[in-house]
């Protein structure tokens, strides 16, 4: 999860590994992903495809048991056993993407003024959004923001 300067600073939800390209899910196409990967990971147990043509498609390939998640031309690969840990984490995902949405306007202040600078600013330790993604980053690893974050 993280902010995307190059993208006007949207917070997105990253999915990938290292051979690949991630895959940078906005918060729509988070939640069509939520409500799909139960039916989705049924599929790949079953080896039955499916298929979901959207921008966000989603289908399952019977002869590999994998699913395959695509956003426009990359994608990635799911077993099920992937997909059975993502639906369990899926609802954090989400949450956490609601607080990173909550924060996007204290995140350009800060970063505004952050780049006027030549020191380090400190974030602003006031009851905000941004405090709740700070506070939630020290102490879990659920919420630590990817290294494309700001």
């Amino acid at each position: 999860m993280g902010y995307y300067p190059a993208r006007g600073h949207q917070p997105l939800a990253e999915f990938g590994g290292a051979k690949k390209l991630p895959l940078l899910l906005n918060a729509q196409q988070l939640q069509t992903m939520a409500e799909n990967i139960a039916a989705l990971c049924d599929a790949v147990y079953k080896r039955t495809l499916q298929e979901d043509g959207r921008r966000l498609k989603m289908n399952t390939t019977g002869s590999y048991r994998v699913a395959r998640v695509y956003l426009g031309k990359p994608y990635m690969t799911f077993t099920y056993e992937e997909l059975r840990n993502l639906a369990y984490i899926m609802y954090m995902i989400q949450n956490q993407i609601t607080f990173y949405i909550a924060a996007t306007t204290d995140v350009i202040v800060y970063i505004d003024t952050a780049h006027t600078y030549a020191t380090y600013v400190q974030p602003p330790l006031l009851p905000s959004n941004l405090s709740i993604i700070i506070n939630c980053s020290k102490n879990s690893s659920l919420y630590y923001p990817s290294n494309h974050a700001l």
